[in-house]
């Protein structure tokens, strides 16, 4: 699962102080608090501990103790003083949102989904209108492969701030990687609405419509999904023009069956990489293929056969090539090799062989 973006942001939390004692009494308590703000949180801890030895039972002094090794990432020894929180504002009949999204976050930057969860789900129930303890309930979920609840807490977070980008790409995500295209689809346009330049939100979503587009049994409908693939790939390419950007706007044409485009930019990826992928190479071959450019289709494919060998694919069409040009002895030889490669189980590959096999000369 991707990284999330929000778990290790800082905690901005409001300082405060309670408990029967005046402030003036503990001089350690301002200079805590000062340090703290200033963000030295190596000495604020070493100010609040000289609080609870006055005070030991000051559930503020120990929130920020676990927040400061919070803020330094040192979260394992933040949760020990951050439960020490929670065990004493229990004893009055209270809790602290502020130690429970400290204890979740610890838990998430720790790998520990479970034990995030019971902090995280308190969180939620406590502040229901609060978006950011969804998303976060919603990343324990997603890592734990309880998708559905994930789904539900991430949908939860964006009525409470739809803007958030970050959350309708993270929900967009979750929905491709469990094969719900559908439901990634409609998450990233949510996303794309609420923030029409980011890129990694076009990326995602002119890669999800093409993929559902080569799903769908409904030319109508398929040719629908392309048209707005295409559309967000020109628009992703008019906010970064390289390589990575317009070779998916050239897989996309190549998918429409817009030949003639997906050639012309297709080529225009080659020349701005670096290093061209297998993938690279075969789609250009086989935009060069149906466009009966026979020469240029077997030079890319012989290149992407090169980086790839044992591409069934990439050597199917590559015989396929060679036969239009018929040069039958090197089609035979492609679709052998085909035939191998997909452990002499492809039937299409085995009837192009018997096609074939006749019309190569005798040695």
């Amino acid at each position: 699962m991707m990284k999330c973006r929000k778990i290790l942001a800082a905690v901005l939390l409001s300082l405060s102080v309670s408990g029967g004692w005046a402030q003036d009494d503990l001089p350690s308590w301002d200079r805590a608090v000062s340090l703290y703000k200033q963000n030295q949180f190596r000495e604020a801890i070493g100010e609040f501990k000289k609080v609870l030895e006055e005070v030991p039972n000051h559930a503020d002094s120990w929130k920020y103790i676990g927040l400061s090794h919070y803020q330094l990432k040192e979260y394992d020894q933040a949760l020990a003083p951050l439960n020490k929180t929670l065990e004493l504002k229990k004893a009055e009949g209270k809790s602290n949102t502020e130690a429970l999204l400290a204890l979740g976050r610890c838990h998430l930057a720790l790998n520990h989904y479970d034990q995030a969860l019971p902090y995280l789900e308190t969180l939620t129930k406590q502040q229901p209108d609060v978006a950011l303890g969804f998303y976060l309930l919603g990343f324990a979920y997603a890592n734990l492969k309880r998708t559905n609840d994930a789904v539900s807490a991430l949908k939860t977070s964006l009525k409470l701030d739809p803007k958030d980008s970050d959350t309708w790409y993270y929900l967009g995500v979750l929905q491709f990687r469990s094969g719900n295209l559908d439901g990634s689809i409609e998450a990233l346009r949510g996303g794309v609405t609420a923030s029409p330049t980011n890129i990694e939100l076009l990326t995602l979503l002119a890669e999800t419509l093409v993929r559902r587009g080569l799903a769908e049994a409904d030319l109508t409908k398929a040719n629908a999904l392309y048209d707005e693939a295409i559309k967000s790939a020109v628009k992703l390419k008019t906010l970064r023009d390289d390589a990575a950007s317009t070779e998916l706007l050239g897989r996309i044409y190549l998918a429409a069956k817009k030949y003639t485009s997906a050639e012309l930019t297709l080529s225009r990826a080659m020349t701005m990489t670096k290093e061209p992928s297998a993938t690279l190479y075969f789609n250009l071959g086989l935009a060069h293929a149906q466009n009966k450019s026979w020469n240029r289709a077997a030079e890319m494919l012989l290149q992407a056969n090169r980086l790839n060998p044992a591409d069934i694919n990439t050597l199917n069409y590559l015989g396929f090539v060679y036969e239009n040009q018929r040069k039958y002895s090197l089609a035979l030889d492609a679709y052998n090799r085909a035939y191998e490669a997909s452990g002499r189980s492809n039937t299409e590959v085995k009837e192009a062989i018997e096609r074939v096999m006749p019309m190569v000369k005798p040695q």
